[in-house]
């Protein structure tokens, strides 16, 4: 998966329209799922899928261990 924060810095340089979900946000684990699931749907590539899984597990993970700190977005 690209370095997120190389990303984060082009799209901020060009303009582009970013969305960041952080780790302690209630909504981010089932967004992520929807959004692997779009991308199977549309035939992305093998190792973005196996990439993206990566970084779902990492979600999980961080909100079992902070439970205390998941919430609602502000």
């Amino acid at each position: 998966m690209k370095n997120t924060q190389e990303l984060l810095d082009k799209c901020k340089q060009n303009g582009i329209p970013v969305f960041v979900i952080s780790g302690n946000d209630i909504l981010a684990i089932p967004v992520l799922l929807k959004y692997l699931y779009e991308a199977q749907k549309s035939n992305c590539d093998s190792k973005f899928l196996r990439d993206f899984i990566d970084v779902i597990q990492k979600f999980i993970i961080y909100q079992e261990k902070e439970k205390a700190s998941v919430k609602l977005p502000d």
